[in-house]
């Protein structure tokens, strides 16, 4: 009986190591059957303006997990080895980012038009003051543990054992981009949007996120910390929630073009992160750890 007990445990820390890709797709399910949940049949989004029900959900799922197979979420990048660095290259890369966009959008906008400091969420249109503005920046600290914690911190480590970086970055982006396709979905069998407009909206979704989701991940591989990707999905996320155009007729609208412009100036101002990580002589991202050794498998997206 002792010697089963025993075995039982084994088998369970194994887990990471016989099923890398398997075990981060079941866990990709899960949490996606508690997003549908929250968002249409709670409909938390369009009360709350965020679904953190689920958020929270997910990333309990994702803690669930490391325990089970007998890791702590260090497995995951979740550690203090250079913390100061990682947030400073995640942070700094996005306000770049952003003030690039910032510019592009300024010099884009219609006669009277001008950007305006306000809470309101792109997906429901809901908007408030002080209160509500709070209620999205909470929901972007959970939305961006969660998320970064299941797409980079679980799917790449545990891709990792698998195939080489590339591949493995490649391949969760994907997943990360088909994650947000359930926004347009919705719109559709809302009424809000036609199918043509749903598409449209979502193509320029999945281009957005899947680019968004390879800087995450390079991030995460070239600072071997979590903190890195996830400060720059929350200051990401929290900036497109609180800048908004105002129209000359008081109306608010999305920053677009800043939404756009930011995406595309993370992806170039991420090639500045490998040689500023190699200055400070940070280490790269191992696969999950017991899994095999990553030799030379781990070429970076960009020399």
């Amino acid at each position: 009986m002792n010697a089963a007990a025993r075995i039982e445990p084994e088998r369970r820390h194994q887990w990471p190591a016989r099923w890398p890709v398997l075990a981060p797709l079941t866990l990709l399910g899960i949490a996606f059957i508690f997003r549908l949940f929250d968002i249409f049949v709670l409909r938390l989004d369009e009360q709350l303006g965020e679904i953190i029900l689920s958020k929270l959900l997910g990333f309990a799922l994702i803690v669930g997990y490391v325990w089970l197979v007998g890791q702590q979420l260090t497995a995951i990048g979740l550690h203090t080895r250079n913390l100061q660095a990682a947030l400073a290259i995640g942070a700094g890369i996005t306000v770049m980012a952003f003030l690039i966009a910032g510019v592009v959008q300024v010099l884009t906008l219609p006669p009277g038009a001008t950007l305006a400091i306000a809470a309101v969420d792109p997906k429901t249109g809901l908007s408030g003051g002080g209160g509500f503005a709070a209620i999205l920046i909470v929901g972007n600290v959970v939305n961006s543990f969660m998320e970064e914690a299941l797409f980079r911190g679980i799917m790449l480590t545990h891709f990792l054992q698998r195939m080489e970086f590339r591949r493995a970055n490649l391949l969760q982006a994907a997943l990360f981009a088909a994650w947000h396709l359930v926004w347009p979905l919705k719109e559709v069998l809302s009424g809000d949007a036609s199918t043509l407009g749903a598409l449209a909206q979502g193509g320029l979704l999945l281009l957005g996120t899947f680019v968004a989701g390879l800087v995450y991940g390079y991030l995460f591989w070239r600072t071997d910390s979590l903190w890195a990707p996830w400060i720059a999905h929350f200051l990401n996320n929290t900036t497109l929630n609180l800048i908004q155009v105002r129209q000359p007729s008081g109306e608010l609208e999305p920053a677009v073009v800043m939404s756009i412009v930011v995406v595309v100036a993370l992806a170039f101002l991420a090639f500045a992160v490998g040689p500023i990580a190699k200055r400070l002589r940070l280490p790269h991202l191992q696969p999950w750890p017991g899994g095999p050794p990553a030799g030379d498998r781990l070429t970076p997206i960009a020399r």
